[in-house]
């Protein structure tokens, strides 16, 4: 079992786990999707969780880019997410800012790693006043290789200076729980959009349903 006590570090991923934006930008993808007709919106950006920049511009290519310019479809979307981010502000999940202030206080070194641009993940998390709460950040565009490949959740291990065997890695997506896996680390399952599979299930160390019930159970008997 583990608890703060016998723990190196934690290294949290951001979208779907902190920020509850994945639905957010699904929303505002399949509407992009309706102006233009596009088919199969849905199917094609739930590809895209857990991907970088570079790696969704290629999935989205792939899908569309025979009849449609691509750039401009994203920039739509983007600007849609920004316009919800500018009336409602960025939606955390349930618990996020008090489990991040909680280990903020207990003095864990607690990382993140996202596949985000680097700049937008620092900006987001100054937004919401919980830049504070990382002793690392590591964005998407910071590594060659995004998840699933571990390179991410290496270089947030390296940066804080745990080790990966003994460090939790907190995700949503099965990209990056596959990546936390190949990086040797130990992968708590918190599902947002995506139902976890099989290959999710048997990577993780443990599935729980919310960031409180982490909590709750790191206070207690561990996981």
């Amino acid at each position: 079992m583990y608890d703060l006590k016998n723990i190196d570090g934690i290294v949290f991923d951001m979208d779907g786990v902190i920020f509850d934006t994945e639905a957010l930008c699904m929303r505002c993808w399949c509407k992009v999707g309706e102006r233009h007709g596009l088919e199969n919106v849905e199917h094609y950006i739930r590809l895209c969780i857990g991907r970088s920049d570079k790696d969704t511009e290629r999935i989205i290519t792939e899908a569309y880019g025979d009849n449609y310019d691509i750039g401009m479809l994203r920039k739509e979307a983007a600007q849609a997410v920004q316009d919800a981010f500018t009336n409602e502000g960025i939606p955390l999940k349930d618990g996020a800012r008090e489990v991040l202030e909680w280990l903020h206080e207990s003095g864990v070194k607690v990382g993140l790693a996202s596949s985000t641009k680097y700049d937008t993940v620092v900006k987001e998390m100054t937004e919401v006043g919980l830049i504070h709460c990382f002793d690392t950040i590591i964005g998407g565009d910071m590594v060659e290789n995004s998840k699933p490949d571990p390179d991410i959740y290496l270089i947030a291990c390296d940066k804080l200076g745990v080790d990966p065997k003994n460090t939790l890695a907190i995700e949503d997506s099965r990209n990056g729980i596959i990546s936390a896996s190949a990086a040797g680390m130990i992968p708590v399952l918190i599902p947002d959009l995506i139902e976890p599979d099989e290959l999710m299930l048997e990577k993780s160390h443990v599935k729980l349903n919310s960031l409180m019930e982490f909590k709750d159970k790191m206070l207690s008997t561990g996981i």
